[in-house]
């Protein structure tokens, strides 16, 4: 479901080197009611308890809030209980934690196995128990599911059709299609692969211009921590519109997890689809390719959804991978500092969607 989560499993498996973690997989199933408080499901925690299943529900609020015994908390997990059959559910207990600490809990409801209420038409509880009862567990077998096709972003580096773009939005594509922010659409193949540092070339079936060749910052000059920072890409094709989509953000560190120095961490917002587009500097020129986000592996561990702890592979690292490939790509160091609307044209002009069939 989340393409730009490729190196989740490692931040995973790092974060939970630091806090007492137990296997989790927080899936978001929307809001709470009217309010904007974020609503989250583990998948993980999902158990058979007589006819019943079982899982936890966490309630991710917006700001702390003081309920009527003047306790104060951010977040909720409530374990409750459904009815597959009947289509019910009913509370068993709730914990409630401020930060990383347990603030208080409720009394376990014993008798819930007689307390159950219907799901009704509430769009949120329909939608929980569509995923509850959906999943495999006590040791049967998963339920065959179709692969999908997916999408992510690209850079145009020349112009003669070879795209940059992250290896995991292409490892496993049957066909690839390119489509530019002036929709034509060409067909492509991986030239050549990164796994290690996520990358990937693509290339057209014949030598074309695809669009501006983009600008890499000179390798000289890295990104520095705190300037600004700016995405482009089609993130969630077919659900947003399908227009390239442009975000702004700073530089938060020069490595990421571990101290990965291949990596920058960004402020600037991204969601699935974002992968393989550009993060360009204040004079628009490529200081990065977008490959991750470490929010939901956190929400995972902690409970708490970190806000826009994103990761770009270095300019100078994209830019190492090309030349070992014969590709020589634009650089510069330029003086006159963009708008961000001027970053954004001038970033659109080298993006383009990378669509990855698996049928």
């Amino acid at each position: 479901m989340f393409n730009c989560l490729r190196r989740f499993g490692l931040v995973v498996a790092l974060l939970c080197t630091a806090f007492p973690c137990r296997a989790s997989r927080w899936v978001e199933i929307g809001t709470a009611g009217v309010s904007t408080d974020k609503v989250m499901l583990d998948a993980d925690s999902i158990e058979r308890v007589d006819n019943f299943r079982l899982a936890n529900v966490m309630t991710l609020s917006s700001a702390p809030q003081t309920n009527s015994h003047n306790i104060t908390y951010d977040r909720r997990v409530n374990k409750v209980a459904f009815s597959c059959v009947d289509r019910t559910f009913q509370s068993v207990q709730m914990i409630a934690y401020l930060g990383e600490k347990r603030v208080g809990s409720s009394p376990e409801n014993t008798s819930w196995r007689t307390a159950m209420k219907s799901v009704g038409t509430d769009g949120l509880n329909n939608r929980a128990l569509t995923m509850v009862c959906a999943a495999a567990i006590a040791g049967a077998p998963p339920a065959e599911q179709k692969p999908r096709n997916s999408s992510g972003s690209g850079i145009v580096v020349d112009g003669v059709g070879d795209i940059l773009t992250a290896s995991h939005v292409v490892s496993h594509c049957k066909s690839i299609m390119v489509k530019t922010a002036t929709s034509k659409l060409f067909d492509a193949s991986v030239f050549g692969v990164d796994p290690k540092n996520d990358l990937a070339i693509l290339k057209i079936a014949y030598d074309a211009p695809l669009g501006e060749p983009a600008h890499f910052r000179v390798q000289s000059a890295p990104a520095r921590l705190g300037e600004t920072v700016g995405v482009i890409g089609y993130p969630l094709t077919g659900l947003l519109s399908t227009e390239p989509k442009a975000t702004f953000g700073q530089v938060n560190s020069v490595a990421g997890v571990n101290n990965d120095y291949t990596l920058l961490q960004i402020s600037a917002p991204i969601q699935p689809g974002n992968s393989g587009g550009p993060a360009l500097d204040e004079f628009g020129q490529v200081i990065g390719v977008v490959v991750s986000t470490a929010s939901l592996a956190v929400a995972a561990l902690t409970g708490t959804v970190p806000q826009n702890v994103n990761f770009a592979v270095r300019g100078e690292v994209a830019q190492i991978f090309m030349a070992a490939r014969g590709i020589k790509v634009l650089t510069g160091h330029r003086q006159q500092v963009q708008s961000t609307e001027a970053i954004a044209a001038q970033g659109l002009k080298s993006t383009v969607l990378v669509q990855c069939l698996v049928e």
